[in-house]
């Protein structure tokens, strides 16, 4: 027997029970807010405020757009559980996924939202209440005669179009419950860090402009690319193609720490969560953030991880709506995960990106290996020995020929010298100091080291062989050098007898 012949029975899921199921999705805050914006985005909301109040300890958030509000009969669908689910079709500036967003991001932080809405000159209102639905045991919204009192239900009450969410009665399971004040505030920073990164594109006006208040403060966008920066390396955009459609992959490298103006600029630039956290792609569906950093599981039978010398690569990653199936998008649009027509290419691409990070790590933003002919010859070289790199100082560098011919019949016992340096450089725990503190080298030198480094620069610079100027000679040795060299041109310049231009 087919199954459009069988037998059926309804069965009605426990409402109370699947609410609670429903609220342990795992948002946080900063997620479930921003599930909210997508609202009021698709609704054409050209300015959004949000306003968190600890209110001693019992928080109560806000949220007011100004977008097309919504009449009765379609409040009651956005209310609805699975109301436009995954099937539906969508335009490209609707942002919604599953149609659970605005009900269960809500009720993951609070136990009752309540949802006004003008349209036309009239206003309807809806809640949902925990409790009386498990009082109850029925899919029953409240019908409220009147607001709850907060700022932004004032506001509202003078529009003539918007929609306005209220989130009450916090517990446990948001995130929001049970904090000091100090904590909170702390929460709302990370809030505003998350919508600048996540919105960035709207707020700097790259999609359609919109403007985000919280608490009355107008939230700035965040570039993860820092493509304003001058250091700042844009590689080549390639478009991909799948049975889903087109999209872009642009991949960028940014500039290393001492490239930046100030340690707040530096940090700044990091982004929430920090340099090794934020590395990777950023997946974007109608221009709207839904994976920020991370390596979607790339990189081969061994998967890549956040590692420092791969902090500086970016790749931005343009999605339309309509391909959240095949890139499997999350209820909360937080993860993505490619397709395996697109692995290799977007491998490719990645790693691409991730030597040129590795370079610039390196050269502590300095010319990379490309140009070494121009630098001259390093002092380090990196050699694949049986399958491992290996680290060799370099006999070819001017300064190691200078010592060789100085060192006559002792050139054996130079030779061993530095083969004891290059087999005890402590490798592993400069990798762990790194990774733990970061590059804290100073790129400042001291008048004394500049006192004795200009000594030994110019007396290796000078009995360097070859016809270039001895200017050149002493720039190519200097880009070596890992720290900030002005004074040290010049002291080295003094030194020869040779005026700085």
């Amino acid at each position: 027997m087919g199954a459009e012949h069988a037998r059926t029975v309804e069965i009605i899921p426990s409402a109370s029970a699947l609410l609670q199921s429903l609220r342990g999705l795992g948002y946080a805050p900063e997620t479930a807010l921003a599930d909210l914006i997508d609202n009021s985005i698709a609704a054409g909301a050209a300015r959004i405020d949000v306003d968190l109040d600890w209110n001693g300890g019992t928080p109560v958030v806000a949220i007011l757009d100004d977008g097309r509000g919504l009449d009765f009969d379609g409040l009651s669908a956005a209310m609805r559980f699975g109301g436009d689910g995954p099937m539906a079709e969508r335009t490209s500036d609707d942002l919604g996924r599953f149609g659970l967003g605005l009900k269960t991001a809500s009720l993951s932080q609070c136990r009752r939202m309540t949802v006004a809405s003008r349209k036309d000159g009239l206003t309807s209102c809806l809640a949902w209440d925990v409790d009386q639905v498990a009082a109850k045991g029925k899919w029953e919204a409240l019908v409220p005669e009147a607001l709850p009192a907060t700022r932004l239900a004032e506001a509202f009450g003078s529009r003539a179009q918007g929609t306005l969410v209220v989130w009450e009665h916090m517990d446990a399971i948001g995130g929001l419950f049970g904090l000091d004040s100090e904590d909170f505030f702390a929460r709302l920073q990370n809030i505003r860090a998350h919508f600048a990164m996540v919105f960035h594109r709207f707020l700097a006006g790259d999609a359609r402009r919109i403007a985000i208040a919280i608490n009355g403060r107008v939230v700035r966008g965040w570039d993860p690319f820092q493509r304003n920066h001058p250091a700042t390396i844009t590689m080549p955009t390639e478009r991909l193609r799948s049975t889903a459609g087109v999209m872009d992959v642009s991949p960028f490298v940014l500039p290393h720490r001492d490239r930046f103006a100030n340690e707040a600029e530096y940090e700044a630039a990091g982004g929430f969560g920090g340099w090794s956290e934020r590395q990777g792609f950023y997946v974007y569906r109608g221009k709207r953030l839904v994976a920020a950093g991370g390596w979607l599981g790339l990189g081969g039978a061994r998967a890549w991880t956040r590692e420092e010398s791969s902090r500086l690569a970016r790749l931005s990653v343009d999605l339309p709506t309509h391909v959240d199936a095949e890139w499997r998008i999350d209820v909360r649009k937080s993860l993505a995960r490619p397709p395996a027509v697109l692995r290799p290419r977007l491998t490719a691409i990645a790693a691409a990106c991730r030597g040129k990070a590795r370079e610039v790590f390196a050269w502590r933003g300095g010319k990379v290996r490309r140009q070494a002919a121009k630098l001259g010859q390093p002092v380090w070289t990196a050699e694949q020995i049986s399958g491992r790199v290996q680290y060799r100082i370099n006999r070819n560098h001017p300064a190691l020929q200078r010592l060789f011919a100085a060192a006559g019949d002792n050139q054996n016992l130079l030779t061993a010298a530095l083969v004891l340096i290059e087999k005890t450089v402590p490798i592993e725990r400069i990798w762990l100091d790194v990774s733990e503190t970061g590059d804290t080298r100073s790129t400042a030198l001291s008048d004394t080291e500049i006192s004795l480094l200009a000594d030994q620069l110019a007396s290796v610079v000078t009995g360097m062989s070859g016809d270039d100027p001895v200017e050149v000679r002493l720039d190519r040795m200097l880009q070596q050098l890992p720290v900030k060299t002005g004074a040290l041109r010049r002291s080295v310049l003094r030194i020869i007898g040779t005026p700085d231009e």
